[in-house]
Parts: structure tokens; sequence; C-alpha cells
């Protein structure tokens, strides 16, 4: 193997794969991404633990002689992103097994792993199920993905949701069952079944990260119990989450007694002043109470070690019932009113009562809801 490559798209291609490798000593042979070159697609990159695997090519490079090989992935995405600007040289001397890098008059040598048992990505009989925007799926998974468990003993929490039990609608959902985070966009093209799978967290970040936020379509295809994201620049697929995902619209309530406008910025700098006071033994994390009086809302954060915290926020909407106390933990509600932010100067929450979940929402869309559970507790 013989190529020649500008050291930005080497570093490009080499970032966006080189995650999938595995970091652990167990199966060293998973620790290593494989380069191929050949005339027909160029520089391939692809790497994979057995979880996730992540595949790329570059067409921009001059091969000199086609041929293959694995070098530990972390350690040559290090190197790589640290070379100057350039063109960059790569050859695989076959009587040494090392990799040769030539940029400019220096160079270096990585030692290769023997490549006959890497395993090859199960993609060759993928079927394709349905194409969605890179924007509306990046945007769908950036809104719903705070709210899944990092760790739940109940496994499809850990993971974020694709409901297409109605072919013309797709829902993602995720939940950590203390709050629940919805999003639905319409389908150009309907899916010919009904559909649902669960997809893990780290997929999700790993995939937020490869999209882009163009209108591009993205294909999502599955093969044995894998799903797989392609378009013509990468190729992620990712094992999933088996069981059942529980009714989560049994969850929104029906109906609110209190319905609320609040300024999303004033409301961050209340929220952010009265997480500064730390939690204390009884409730094991940071937690706030809110109330109104008026046409204000009272922001309550207590603290038997350091003291107490009270914001007022004032000439805000409220209609219905105003006679509420609600306690939150303060970075779930935290999260939600950063989040929505950047698209909304308002936030809406309706209450159904004291110990009834709360829906958070951008007033001006009903493509996404985010509910929360209160806390009991008398602080």
């Amino acid at each position: 193997m013989n190529f020649t490559i500008d050291k930005k798209e080497l570093s490009a291609l080499t970032t966006m794969v080189h995650r999938a490798a595995s970091n652990k000593n167990t199966i060293p042979i998973l620790s290593g991404m494989l380069l191929e070159v050949s005339h027909d697609h160029g520089l391939t990159m692809t790497a994979t633990d057995m979880e996730i695997g992540i595949k790329a090519s570059s067409k921009n490079i001059e091969i000199i002689e086609e041929g293959s090989v694995l070098v530990n992935a972390y350690y040559f995405a290090d190197f790589i992103k640290l070379l100057p600007d350039t063109p960059i040289s790569i050859q695989l001397d076959k009587e040494t097994s090392k990799l040769n890098i030539t940029y400019g008059r220096s160079s270096g040598s990585i030692n290769t792993y023997a490549q006959q048992e890497y395993p090859a990505l199960p993609i060759n009989n993928m079927a394709h199920s349905f194409s969605i925007s890179q924007d509306i799926l990046k945007e769908a998974l950036r809104k719903t993905s705070l709210a899944a468990a990092a760790s739940h003993f109940r496994q499809v929490f850990t993971g974020v949701l694709f409901d297409l039990d109605n072919p013309e609608v797709l829902k993602v959902v995720a939940s950590d069952t203390h709050r629940l985070a919805y999003f639905s966009h319409p389908m150009e093209q309907p899916t010919e079944n009904p559909l649902r799978f669960i997809i893990p967290l780290r997929t999700v970040n790993e995939l937020t990260r490869l999209l882009d936020d163009s209108s591009q379509k993205i294909d999502i295809a599955f093969t044995e119990n894998n799903v797989i994201f392609y378009n013509d620049d990468f190729l992620l697929l990712s094992r999933l989450i088996e069981g059942q995902y529980p009714n989560y619209e049994q969850v929104i309530p029906p109906s609110f007694n209190t319905q609320t406008k609040i300024e999303t910025k004033i409301l961050i700098q209340s929220m952010e002043r009265a997480r500064t006071m730390p939690m204390d033994n009884k409730v094991k994390f940071q937690h706030f109470q809110l109330s109104f009086n008026g046409n204000e809302a009272i922001i309550n954060a207590y603290s038997e070690i350091m003291g107490e915290i009270e914001e007022h926020i004032e000439n805000m909407e409220i209609e219905g019932d105003a006679d509420i106390k609600i306690a939150f933990n303060t970075n779930y509600f935290l999260d939600i009113v950063k989040l929505l932010a950047s698209e909304c100067s308002q936030i809406s929450i309706s209450f159904s009562g004291s110990l009834g979940p709360a829906l958070i929402k951008n007033p001006e869309k009903e493509d996404y809801i985010y509910i929360l559970v209160p806390l009991r507790t008398t602080n």
C-alpha cells in the first residue's frame, strides 16, 4: 500500500471514523482501524468495537499502490491530527510490518496489526427502511438524548426510541423515568410497515457528531440486530437495544391546571444562581421550589449547610390556578431551558398540580415537548 493525501483530508476522515474503535484492552484487534486503498473507492477507513462501527471513504488521494493495513485507531488519529498542513505520504513496509508516514522532510512509523481476523461490518444484506433529512434527525437526537439515562437496570431507558407505529409520523423519544423528551416529525415518504427500534446513547452521540445541518437525506437500513445510518459520506452501524419500550404517551398529562410563559434568559439567570446552593443531606441532588404570586414566579433554593436563595421573576404570564408550589431537580429543569433558549425568547410551562408532571415547550412549536416529574420534598 502506497498513497499520498492532503493532511486536512486525512485528518477529517480519521476523526470521523476512529472513535468507533475500542479503547479497552480486552480484544486488542478491536482497537484497530482498517485502512484500505483501491482505485475504485480511494481511501476507506473502518473501525468497530462490535457494538458500533463507522466506515468512510475519500477519493481525494493519489494512489501509487493498492493495499490495506490495520493500525491502532487512537494513536493514528492523535498523530495525524498534529501533522503540518502538507501532503502526507503513507506507505506500508511489508518486510517490517510498519506503516511509514512522511510529511515534508520528517517522517514516522507505526506498528501494524495482523488484519486477518479483523471483523467485517455486516452490511452486505442490509435492507433499506426509510430516509430523513440530516438536519431533522440531528435536531431530534439533540433534543431527546438529554433525557436518556446514563445507566439504568432497564436498558431501554439508556437509549433513544424511534417510533413509527404510525408510518406517516416519526416520533423520537427518550426518558430516564424522571423526565421525558418527545420529538415528532411528519414523514415525506411513509414507511411500508410500522416500525420501532431503540439505539444506544453512545450511538446517538456519534451519529450527532457525523450529521451536518443540511437537508441532505440520510438513509436508515437494518441487518440482523443492527441499524445502519448511511449516505455518500459515511456509514454508521450500531447494535439495537432489545426490549419493549413502555407506553410513553401515558406519561403526558391529558390536561393542565396552570399555564405560564416565562422569559427564557431571565429564567436561566435565576436558575444558575439557584444552582450555586449546594445539595443537602436529605435530598442528594440540587433542587428548587417554584411558586407563584400574582404575575410573578418565585424560585427558592434551600440548603441546610449553606443557606437560601429566593429569586423573583416579574411580569410573567400565568393562566389558571396560581396557587401551586412544586419542586424540581435543578439540573433537569435547567437542561431544557438552556436547550430552548436558542430558539425562543419565552418558554411555556404547563402544570398538572403540585405533584403531577409539568410540560415544557417552545410556545411557537408543536413538534417537541419535555415532561418533567416533580420532586416530593417539603423544602
